[in-house]
């Protein structure tokens, strides 16, 4: 039945920690694929078929077979991938001796583990040495838990607006321009990118996966945090 195939599906995609939306675009399937399959089985049509296509597309990207994800016979799932060692710099105190103060901006959970920022200063705090006289520096509280332990949540990101992207650096990458209200935005580890791609790592749950530069265009590099209190 259609649910119990949506079952496995959805046990692989916990495991692994991927969104419906990134599971499909890895298969290079429709984004829809696997959320028709929920809305056939929430509006009751348990019996609804799924596509050999389909089912042969995402098994390599969930770490599984075909016949494990139709029928649950066959080879165990694999695990999730290894975590690597996670890095960030830790600004040390007796280099927060800027002269100036710089925003601090606060975000809010989005869908698909992404996070809303809102453009609405809630504090003002010293600035590190590395962004003493840098136009545009900000701070961003940390709402979530997928960047652990390189960034807890409650911690403060620092952040240069103006650097180039650079590998095996912090990022933020946004969705729209960071110019209004709010914006949608995620907080990742960049190993490569591109003309057309991202290469991101997150590591809680561990997992390294792309993103279309074309949805978002904008990277602020993370220079440095401040520890929640």
């Amino acid at each position: 039945m259609l649910k119990d195939v949506l079952d496995r599906i959805e046990s692989r995609l916990d495991a692994l920690g991927l969104s419906a939306t990134a599971a499909s675009r890895r298969a290079n399937l429709s984004l829809d694929a696997i959320r028709n399959m929920r809305r056939k089985v929430q509006a009751g049509d348990i019996h609804a078929g799924v596509s050999s296509r389909t089912i042969d597309a995402l098994a390599p990207v969930l770490g599984t077979t075909a016949s494990w994800l139709l029928t649950g016979d066959g080879p165990a799932p694999e695990g999730a991938p290894a975590p690597a060692k996670p890095t960030t710099s830790l600004i040390p105190g007796h280099e927060l001796l800027g002269t100036g103060t710089m925003p601090v901006y606060a975000a809010a959970m989005g869908g698909e583990g992404h996070i809303i920022v809102t453009f609405d200063e809630i504090d003002r705090v010293k600035r590190p040495a590395e962004l003493e006289n840098v136009k545009g520096g900000y701070g961003l509280l940390i709402k979530g838990d997928s960047m652990v332990p390189a960034f807890d949540e409650g911690d403060m990101a620092l952040v240069n607006p103006h650097l180039p992207p650079a590998r095996d650096k912090n990022v933020i990458l946004y969705h729209t321009p960071p110019d209004g209200a709010e914006a949608e935005a995620m907080v990742k580890r960049l190993l490569n990118w591109t003309d057309k791609e991202w290469t991101l790592r997150q590591y809680n749950p561990p997992m390294d996966f792309k993103e279309f530069r074309q949805e978002w265009p904008v990277c602020h590099r993370v220079v440095g945090r401040y520890d929640g209190r």
